[in-house]
């Protein structure tokens, strides 16, 4: 127990008396500017705060001080002074509106490392906060985790800690890098901390302040962007030096390529803002909201070129490009603030794997001369069947020879016979030869099972056609048969993804290297890269929830094609067609697959029909309801 003195008992009396008057009318900033003392552990400029080095930061920091604002959420990449921010709305309550507050990192121990290393250098520096908040060697109530001031408390906790997260009431929620907090994440099975932290502000709806800021992470699976959506959305906006265009900021504008120093290009006129020109601009710009109409929630991005010098993000853009998709995800983040689209990373592959075709030096319905065995994939859907042809060589060097779309009525015939031509057409090689399909698997799944079987049971079709259907669970095999007796291929679709896609990452001709036709479309490479693997999980998913994939399920079963073919020497298959020029190479082995299944258990698998050795007109690529790349 501490010692009574007159001095501390006139120094509680007067702290008491100051609890009890009205709050001076004293904004964030304003708070700031006249108590803030940057501290050396703290910051790279210690001294007193200015909000006039940041004038974007005043906004921010006044809008945490609004009586009709109960919510802010601020989205920036790092380093650009948002923790000081916060702590700069933790002195304005503390010392002129106290009360129950709690700060949520995003760990427990990070929660410790904010309070020793963040906040308390501040509170010993700023005597206003110093004369409330006790010294912790001389105040068992003053903890790392806990701070105690006349009016209020200070609890920091942990998003992983369930027991800080739901005890007594809070008015001001704090939480830093939200974003680090997975969505889905729940706390010990007791639900997630958002939910748990913000349901203590309950008793103090109306005049609570809930305060959300972090760098943001991917496109759909951030915490920070869910907030962002319900706010007012502001953004700062700059106005061109030469026409006067009022502009928000984007990196797409920065012109770098062939010039000394790096421009940004105005969205008004075009013209060209130098970087001393920017950063002027940039100190007088404005916050304006897209969505005026929300009243009590204010949201803040602060994007990277306000803070950075467009030659340093250039700098760490091209060395990130190098890297690869990881490095430019973080480059995003961190410096630009920005979102991680996983569709730009896409992006950035679609374009290489165009520029590929455009260089390939062949179109589609030809076969080049490294090919030696072709098989086919088809897949059912409600009202088309989509095929892909494909050559393979040595070493499963793989070539893109057709993709054809045959829409129509599946329960009818038309659609199956015009499959069925094609899958008979012979291909000629480019330098003499030719080719017919080896081997095709076709998906039972979707609605039409049983024309899928009866498809396969043609005469002309056994042998040749096989159906397939993806395996629920993992296999050693890329594709096994269903069980003893059955015909049905089970493909393990994760390990044909993951082949696959890695596959796509070889650069250089030769050993499972993919070609593309010449006058392949955009829309074909983004199919192929419509889905990713599930982190930790053995699981593809759709990138987004629109995304078409049947290009990526063609190559899945394209692949199980050529595994249930089996051919025991590519590179003899690709002499042997290059021997036989002018010759149809057949399209079964010596020792064929066997037949489609049968429905009925009676019914025995005939012996496969030899191909005719008749050569077919080649199918017409456009009419005919035949699809065209």
């Amino acid at each position: 127990m501490r010692p009574f003195t007159i001095g501390s008992a006139l120094g509680a009396l007067v702290t008491s008396a100051a609890v009890l008057l009205p709050p001076p009318d004293m904004t964030v900033s304003q708070w700031a500017d006249a108590y803030r003392v940057l501290s050396r552990e703290d910051s790279a400029a210690p001294g007193r705060w200015s909000s006039d080095s940041r004038p974007y930061q005043r906004g921010i920091m006044d809008a945490a001080s609004s009586p009709r604002i109960q919510y802010v959420t601020v989205v920036g990449g790092a380093q650009w002074g948002k923790t000081q921010i916060l702590n700069n709305i933790l002195g304005q309550r503390i010392c002129l509106n106290p009360g129950p507050i709690m700060v949520v990192a995003p760990t427990e121990r990070a929660a410790e490392k904010w309070s020793k290393t963040r906040f308390a250098p501040m509170v010993r520096d700023c005597p206003e906060l110093a004369a409330l908040i006790g010294d912790r060697s001389r105040d068992s109530s003053n903890t790392i985790l806990e701070k105690t001031f006349p009016g209020g408390l200070l609890v920091a906790v942990g998003a992983n800690a369930p027991a800080g997260l739901a005890s007594q009431p809070i008015r001001d929620l704090l939480i830093d890098e939200v974003d680090r907090i997975p969505k889905g994440d729940t706390v010990e099975g007791e639900g997630d901390f958002e939910d748990l932290a913000e349901a203590r502000t309950s008793d103090f709806e109306g005049r609570r302040l809930i305060y959300k800021c972090s760098t943001p992470t991917i496109l759909g699976q951030s915490r920070i962007e869910d907030s962002w959506k319900e706010s007012d959305q502001q953004f700062w906006n700059v106005t061109c030096p030469h026409c006067g265009f009022e502009q928000t900021l984007t990196f797409k504008n920065v012109v770098f390529k062939d010039l000394p120093e790096p421009v940004y290009a105005c969205h008004g006129g075009g013209c060209q803002i130098t970087e001393p020109e920017l950063r002027r601009a940039v100190k007088e710009g404005r916050w304006i909201a897209t969505r005026p109409d929300v009243v009590d929630h204010a949201g803040f991005w602060v994007h990277g070129l306000m803070i950075r010098p467009m030659a340093t993000l250039v700098s760490k853009f091209k060395k990130a490009m190098k890297k690869g998709i990881g490095p430019l995800q973080t480059f995003t983040n961190t410096q630009l603030g920005e979102w991680w689209n996983p569709r730009d990373g896409d992006t950035l592959q679609v374009e290489g794997l165009q520029k590929r075709a455009r260089e390939s030096g062949y179109t589609s319905g030809q076969v080049p001369d490294g090919v030696g065995i072709l098989v086919a994939a088809v897949d059912v859907q409600d009202d088309r069947l989509e095929l892909l042809v494909q050559g393979v060589g040595t070493g499963e060097e793989t070539w893109r020879i057709t993709r054809e779309i045959i829409p129509g009525n599946l329960t009818t015939a038309p659609p199956w016979d015009h499959l069925e031509e094609a899958l008979l057409h012979l291909w000629a090689r480019q330098s003499g030869g030719a080719l017919k399909v080896r081997l095709a698997c076709i998906d039972i799944g979707g609605h039409f099972t049983k024309e899928v079987y009866k498809f396969c049971r043609r005469p002309k079709m056994r042998g040749i056609c096989q159906p397939v259907k993806g395996a629920t669970r993992p296999q050693l095999k890329l594709a096994v048969r269903s069980g003893g007796k059955a015909r049905l291929w089970l493909v393990d679709t994760v390990q044909a993804k993951d082949q696959f896609l890695h596959r796509l990452k070889i650069e250089t001709p030769g050993y499972g290297y993919c070609h593309f036709p010449d006058d392949l479309d955009r829309d074909y490479f983004e199919q192929l890269l419509a889905e990713h693997r599930k982190s930790g999980k053995r699981l593809y998913e759709k990138i987004t929830t629109d995304a078409r994939n049947e290009a990526l399920d063609l190559e899945v079963y394209s692949m199980a094609a050529l595994f249930i073919a089996s051919p025991k020497d590519l590179e003899a298959l690709v002499l042997k067609a290059g021997a036989l020029a002018g010759q149809v190479v057949p399209a079964a082995d010596p020792e064929p697959v066997a037949a489609a299944p049968a429905p009925v258990p009676e019914e025995r698998p005939r012996a496969p029909d030899r191909i005719s050795r008749v050569i077919l007109p080649r199918i017409p690529r456009g009419g005919g309801g035949n699809g065209a790349w």
